[in-house]
């Protein structure tokens, strides 16, 4: 039987000294099948950007594996490329270099001619011809997303962890982007782990949703197929009866058993004169 591409087994992660730790997962368990592109969607604050910072290998888990290929995942590899909410990219670097810096480093044995090319597609791919002698200050906040988009695809990665990369845009250019990411994920099918806090970005996008449910030791919920057909019309899908089945299933566990629990009232004691 083929391994999964990317596998969590019964991950643990808590952060803090002895006496004061917060336990941020508890027993989270994934498997994501190749060309596979699955959606966490879950509450801010719940650990989504703990699980996928130990899947890109920046953080070890207190317990349990987080394996790719079957191979345990021990540091951060070009093999899986994150993408994350702040763009990331130099300052100093125009779009281009930002994009070269990460070719130059995964394929450093490919000629300067090659490289330059392989650059300039993934800047194509991203709709940014002719912005590559921009800086990012001088780019829009959704065309530093796509710098950082194309950065990504150009280390030519088997996984694209994505962590909220449209949290910090407006409405408009969101939309674009969401349409951008899947036309891109239609090219390639690389295997797609996205990190979102919107449910219906990850049925717009994703082919499973699996929900994550409010911390401390946060833990994944079921998984929900989205077996509506694609290319999906943003536009249709909201009329789509599919659509409005998952999203109130997706909605109903997250508002339901994976809500974060009211905290326990205590009786106050009273003060020691009107008990006198």
């Amino acid at each position: 039987m083929t391994p999964a591409r990317l596998e969590l087994r019964r991950i643990a992660k808590g952060y803090g000294p002895e006496g004061r730790r917060v336990e941020v997962l508890r027993d989270v368990s994934l498997s994501v099948r190749q060309g596979e592109f699955v959606a966490v969607v879950g509450y801010s604050g719940s650990g989504k950007t703990t699980l996928v910072s130990i899947l890109a290998g920046l953080l070890a888990p207190d317990a349990g594996l987080a394996l790719m290929d079957g191979c345990a995942i021990v540091g951060p590899g070009p093999e899986r490329a994150v993408v994350f909410q702040d763009y990331s990219l130099l300052p100093w670097m125009s779009a281009r270099e930002n994009v070269a810096l990460a070719v130059d480093q995964v394929f450093p044995g490919w000629s300067r001619t090659r490289r330059r090319e392989h650059v300039e597609r993934h800047l194509s791919k991203v709709r940014l011809d002719g912005a590559g002698d921009k800086r990012p200050h001088e780019l829009s906040g959704g065309m530093r997303q796509r710098v950082a988009v194309a950065r990504a695809l150009a280390m030519d990665p088997r996984v694209l962890l994505l962590d909220e990369p449209l949290g910090a845009l407006d409405a408009l250019t969101r939309a674009s982007l969401q349409d951008e990411i899947e036309r891109l994920w239609e090219e390639d099918r690389k295997t797609v782990l996205l990190i979102t806090n919107d449910v219906d970005e990850g049925i717009l996008l994703a082919d499973r949703i699996v929900p994550l449910g409010a911390g401390p030791g946060a833990t994944l919920g079921p998984s929900f197929e989205v077996d509506i057909p694609r290319p999906r019309d943003r536009k249709a899908v909201n009329h789509d009866p599919r659509f409005k089945e998952i999203r109130k299933a997706v909605l109903g566990y997250l508002l339901g058993p994976g809500r974060r629990p009211a905290p326990a009232t205590r009786s106050v004691p009273e003060p020691e004169e009107a008990r006198a």
